[in-house]
């Protein structure tokens, strides 16, 4: 503390002793309560970093599976669709391809796709239901644009079931799971090919078609007035 400033004050030493002795008691306590408790916020801004480059890495990863042109999820769905009889199959994938969709344009991260076998309340003749159960982590707006967008969906997919929890203690993200049910067309069934069965053969000892008629076989005639022993004219 400046000298002068305590000469003017008329302190003795004693008083002297005390006023520096209140500010060093006064700069140890705001270091206490403005400085120390920050010296821990590099490491959390460089782990919050470490985490925002994982999450890149794998958004990488799941843009390359999409893209990739020889086992992407494009290329497997155009193979799954161009199957023969598999229409439940690619309605189930044509579903999770839509909530996949609408998942990266909002940013909620789906960590699992489980198909559910539905109950067929909502099936028909004309309309068959298929359901998916997805695992999800967002922000509360992520998570409200993606509701609207799928509910915005061709194929009227809507919210079933759906379970919040906080993600972190700050409470920014939210995870939980959601029960989601579309109706898609039915196609139509194919009919089932004919196969000609070829002719059997006949068991062996058997009689061919036609061989129980008989041919008749003319009797020779006779002429009365020849006699007997006699030769006919020719």
């Amino acid at each position: 503390m400046n000298s002068s400033f305590l000469d003017q004050l008329n302190l003795t030493p004693q008083e002297r002793r005390i006023v520096v002795g209140i500010a060093v008691v006064v700069f140890v306590v705001l270091n206490l309560l403005l400085v120390w408790p920050h010296f821990g916020d590099l490491a959390r801004v460089r782990h919050d970093l470490d985490d925002t480059r994982k999450t890149m890495m794998q958004w990488n990863q799941k843009i390359a599976m999409d893209v990739e042109p020889t086992n992407g999820i494009k290329t497997k769905l155009m193979k799954l669709q161009s199957q023969q009889g598999g229409g439940i199959v690619n309605q189930q994938v044509q579903l999770q391809k839509s909530v996949y969709d609408q998942a990266m344009k909002t940013g909620v991260n789906i960590s699992e796709y489980r198909p559910v076998t539905s109950t067929g309340s909502s099936s028909n003749e004309f309309y068959e239901e298929q359901s998916l159960k997805i695992t999800f982590e967002c922000q509360e707006t992520q998570l409200i644009n993606f509701l609207f967008n799928v509910g915005n969906d061709p194929a009227m997919i809507r919210v079933r079931e759906l379970n919040l929890r906080t993600a972190d203690a700050n409470r920014y993200a939210l995870r939980g799971d959601a029960f989601l049910s579309a109706n898609y067309a039915k196609q139509p069934s194919k009919p089932a090919p004919v196969t000609k069965t070829a002719p059997q053969p006949a068991p062996p000892g058997a009689k061919p078609a036609g061989a129980d008629k008989t041919i008749p076989v003319p009797k020779p005639s006779v002429n009365p007035k020849i006699a007997p022993g006699a030769r006919a004219a020719p």
